[in-house]
């Protein structure tokens, strides 16, 4: 992000101090001098921009917080002031981007009658609601080449039951791989998501998975959430998570008593009753997004970007101003802009159309940008 006020100050020792003039726009000029309009760009704005930017009264931009809604109101201040237009057509500068901040789910599971509490034999982090009297249980959970826990179940529509690891023969060798080498079915960092994942694509409601050397750190991670009152934000959904509960061998054992040894994939007779709530916290937040239309070219377009949050304030009370992270850059496409502006106003404006791009929550996961490119681009990503 330092990249984008770095090329502003270049541009601005570049040039020299004789040329701060910008031409008139009944100069006639046959090709247009950019030395004229980057020399607008001068040191002295930008350090007013970034010391009322990343100042105290900002708060540190936190995501959702106040700071972050005086920040998008500075943004598109200056775009108004300036004259360039908002990207989105109704006029509005601001691309609404719902995000929910994790919280621990409330409520309990009861396994042929007998009730557990989140956090002690089982633990997940999304609602999970409904009766079943079976699910399919799938051993290993695993599919690959010749190989299939799938093949003589059918589980569209039913909540699985998977465990760890991977099937291995007589012999103590791996199915899959021959030897004594695992896959990356058996890897702890990826197997769960794999296994999910496949779960899901068959068609599963849910899945409930065994993992006896991995739970205890689902559980305290279940437990510092629930101490420190939150945990990652993401974009929101509208669709509901699918059932995704972590079991330890107590909760395992109590839906099948032989899954230790029980590798054939089957259905299987349990009583289940979910009751669990998600408690997430909605947030609101905003992209600023400008655009200034091209001449030749309008429906190419350049896009400039920085993000606009920062990480708040700390719980001493100490605010993280930012000013590089990304204050520097927010301030430094104002003045591009600007010096793009005054360049259209002359008549010289850009062959494309450039897009002004101001994202937020770079600090939570990239998730102004990502909702900016899989969810919503304002103009044709293509």
């Amino acid at each position: 992000m330092k990249k984008l006020s770095l090329l502003a100050l270049g541009l601005v020792f570049a040039c020299n101090s004789s040329q701060k003039t910008v031409p008139a726009p009944d100069q006639e000029r046959a090709v247009a001098d950019p030395v004229a309009y980057a020399s607008t760009i001068t040191q002295e704005e930008l350090k007013e921009l970034l010391y009322t930017y990343a100042s105290d009264e900002f708060q540190g931009r936190e995501t959702g917080e106040p700071g972050q809604k005086l920040a998008v109101e500075y943004l598109r201040s200056f775009y108004r002031e300036q004259g360039i237009p908002a990207a989105k057509s109704d006029g509005d500068y601001f691309q609404q981007v719902p995000l929910e901040l994790a919280k621990v789910p409330s409520g309990d599971i009861s396994i042929n009658g007998t009730v557990h509490g989140l956090g002690e034999n089982l633990v997940t982090f999304a609602a999970a609601k409904g009766s079943f009297n079976e699910v399919a249980y799938v051993g290993y959970g695993v599919e690959e080449g010749n190989y299939s826990d799938y093949s003589d179940l059918d589980v569209k529509g039913k909540i699985v039951l998977i465990k760890a690891g991977e099937p291995m023969d007589a012999n103590g060798n791996y199915v899959l791989s021959g030897d004594k080498e695992p896959s990356v079915w058996s890897n702890p960092g990826e197997s769960m998501g794999k296994k999910t994942t496949l779960a899901m694509d068959k068609g599963a409601l849910g899945v409930l998975y065994f993992d006896g050397a991995s739970f205890p750190r689902f559980k305290g991670y279940f437990d510092y959430m629930k101490t420190q009152g939150s945990g990652r934000m993401s974009l929101a959904s509208d669709q509901d998570n699918p059932i995704m509960i972590s079991l330890d061998q107590t909760a395992a054992q109590a839906i099948k008593q032989d899954i230790l040894e029980d590798h054939g994939p089957k259905n299987v007779s349990v009583s289940l009753e979910f009751n669990v709530e998600s408690d997430n916290e909605k947030v609101e937040s905003e992209n600023v997004v400008a655009l200034l239309k091209g001449s030749e070219k309008p429906d190419e377009y350049v896009v400039i970007s920085s993000h606009l949050d920062h990480v708040g304030v700390g719980a001493d009370g100490q605010i993280f101003n930012g000013a590089d992270d990304d204050g520097s850059g927010s301030v430094a496409m104002l003045e591009i802009a600007e010096a793009f502006k005054k360049a259209a106003d002359a008549g010289h404006g850009p062959k494309r159309s450039i897009l002004f791009l101001h994202v937020t929550a770079e600090e939570k996961g990239l998730l102004g940008s990502r909702y900016y490119t899989d969810v919503d681009p304002i103009v044709p990503l293509d």
